[in-house]
């Protein structure tokens, strides 16, 4: 009971921070529509690169830092076998603009950071769905910007950004079956 008392708290915790500011700032939005164009490496390219054996990625994304565009890549370490509790939370960030995507990693420790990770942790332990599957997916909309998982009119979904033209719109998917739901 303590256990499940104690993720409630977590996913509560992880949902008060898990806004998009860096989508939430025009000036941000319109550096990151203008550097886009400009990456090296694409969201997939960075999963794979570092989800390795059990290692899982949890949300992938390429935003602003510095003036730079960079790749990030969260992943759970010992996968969705082994609960939330049990796990740690990985960061990966890099330069997507650099000839090699040599990300560094950062193991979170705090809070919020390990909060909001083990919300996303949960939600994809629920389902086969994978975030390559529903970039997959969503790329026919556009460059693939930001995909992660929330809870959304009490259902759970993946929250995709695209890059359309020049503007990026969010656009939702089931988490269990994949398919579009309604925005």
């Amino acid at each position: 009971m303590v256990r499940n008392l104690a993720l409630i708290f977590a996913i509560g915790i992880a949902a008060l921070g898990a806004g998009g500011a860096w989508a939430d700032d025009a000036a941000d939005q319109a550096a990151l529509i203008k550097a886009l164009p400009g990456a090296k490496h694409t969201l997939l390219q960075g999963i794979a690169q570092v989800a390795k054996g059990m290692e899982v990625p949890t949300e992938a994304k390429y935003e602003m830092d510095g003036g730079k565009l960079m790749l990030t890549v969260y992943t759970s370490a010992k996968g969705f076998d082994t609960a939330a509790e049990d796990n740690s939370f990985n960061e990966y960030g890099g330069e997507a603009t650099a000839a090699t995507w040599s990300p560094q990693k950062e193991v979170f420790a705090d809070l919020k950071h390990i909060a909001r990770s083990a919300q996303y942790h949960t939600l994809l332990s629920m389902t086969k769905m994978t975030i390559p599957a529903i970039i997959q997916k969503a790329a026919s909309q556009g460059t693939v910007v930001s995909v992660k998982e929330k809870v959304r009119n009490g259902k759970p979904v993946f929250e995709v950004m695209t890059m359309q033209g020049n503007a990026i719109k969010t656009t939702y998917f089931d988490l269990v079956t994949g398919a579009a739901a309604a925005g």
